[in-house]
């Protein structure tokens, strides 16, 4: 099949300096499959027939990194552009599922292809055409994510690309081959010795896919091996969650959905999640039965104890959780609409807003200690019930009254 792909003219000069200098060199993997389905890759690496010291020298006038060298990897710059080159390779055995114990440097690409896990990644292109040993093109013109060769092999290698195959089906919307759904069913054990960083970069990039939902429920059981406390949901009820968070864009609610009624904080820890993220999901998922009642002072409590920003996130995740009625749901609607009136007027709900400060009380006479805050916390409280007015004198005459 005659393919043509636009290369960058930085990738385009690698080839042709490795080709001036005698040696074989296409682009490789995922920049082929992204450009064959019409986007733009992030990353444009070349595989080639020089061995290392090879490709060093041909690029002596560049900037190169000593990426990987055991494995045959030198980063080029060119144009600040970053570059992976690596020598045709045949791996080892992957001892520890990740990595191979030992490369072989080959002059063959087939060799090369014949070591990559599916076959939408293991197409090689040059101007003088497209290598595709595996069917690849036809894979991805039929929406289709296949292991190369046999998949327990390519699964055994490393375990990661259990979950990379769930991902790319999500992501780009394809279905898994029989064989492959069968073997990651099979070795779905294999992520237990996977890395827990690696494990949550494939799980975000999978909950923001477009078929996340259909994938995640297909794969319960694989899910559970990395979050076991999903295996106390019934298949039902995790599909409803699944179908909930696929109905919005934001991934704090994403997770706040699917680990709603769980230690969703240990859960995210044990991933090796940020802490903004745990934070938020943490207090939304301990907040989302919390009634919202559309009224000014029951919702000025709310941003008085969640802050905006998370308000925000909570109604949105109330609202996109199928378990509220659509009844609730205008509730719903009409607090948000309250709450943006409330911070847009600048009324008052919180220390911030308070138009007198602790050293306002103290200047004021109030000695210095917990009372302070807690006069504080009392005039907030009779400020959003509208039995204060935010004002500072009004606040300080209050604060002379207690005083007598």
């Amino acid at each position: 099949m005659d393919i043509e792909i636009k290369m960058p003219e930085e990738a385009e000069k690698a080839l042709n300096i490795l080709k001036s200098c005698g040696h074989e060199a296409y682009v490789v993997g995922g920049c082929v499959r992204d450009a064959i389905l019409g986007s733009v890759p992030s990353d444009w690496d070349i595989t080639t027939s020089a061995l290392p010291e090879e490709i060093s020298s041909c690029f002596e006038n560049y900037r190169t990194i000593n990426t990987g060298l055991k494995h045959g990897t030198v980063t080029v710059i060119i144009n600040k552009m970053h570059l992976e080159i690596t020598t045709y390779r045949i791996d080892g055995k992957y001892s520890d599922n990740r990595r191979p114990d030992e490369v072989t440097f080959t002059d063959k690409v087939s060799m090369d292809l014949k070591r990559r896990d599916f076959t939408m990644n293991s197409l090689a292109y040059n101007k003088e055409g497209i290598v595709d040993l595996f069917g690849g093109i036809e894979d991805i013109k039929n929406k289709i994510v296949k292991c190369v060769g046999v998949p327990d092999e390519r699964f055994q290698e490393d375990g990661l690309r259990i979950l990379r195959a769930m991902r790319f089906a999500a992501v780009l919307g394809f279905n898994v081959e029989e064989d492959t759904r069968k073997s990651i069913h099979k070795n779905k054990n294999l992520l237990q010795n996977i890395s827990f960083e690696r494990i949550y970069s494939e799980f975000m990039k999978l909950l923001n896919g477009i078929k996340c939902s259909e994938i995640l429920s297909e794969y319960k059981d694989v899910v559970e091996v990395f979050i076991p406390e999903i295996s106390e949901l019934r298949d039902e009820m995790w599909t409803e969650r699944l179908n909930s968070a696929s109905l919005v864009d934001n991934i704090i609610i994403k997770l706040s959905l699917l680990f709603y009624g769980m230690d969703a904080e240990l859960i995210l820890r044990r991933m090796k999640s940020d802490n903004d993220t745990i934070k938020k999901v943490k207090l939304l998922t301990l907040n989302m039965d919390g009634e919202i009642v559309p009224e000014i002072p029951a919702i000025k409590r709310w941003l008085n104890k969640m802050g905006y920003d998370n308000m925000k996130l909570l109604i949105h995740l109330k609202d996109a959780s199928l378990k509220y009625p659509e009844a609730e749901k205008k509730y719903l609607r009409k607090a948000e609409e309250l709450m943006d009136t409330i911070v847009r007027q600048n009324q008052c709900y919180s220390l911030n807003t308070l138009e007198v400060k602790g050293t306002d009380l103290i200047a004021a006479g109030i000695p210095k200690g917990p009372g302070v805050g807690k006069l504080l916390d009392e005039m907030i409280e009779k400020v959003m019930d509208d039995e204060l007015e935010n004002k500072k004198d009004v606040l300080l005459g209050y604060v002379n009254n207690k005083k007598l």
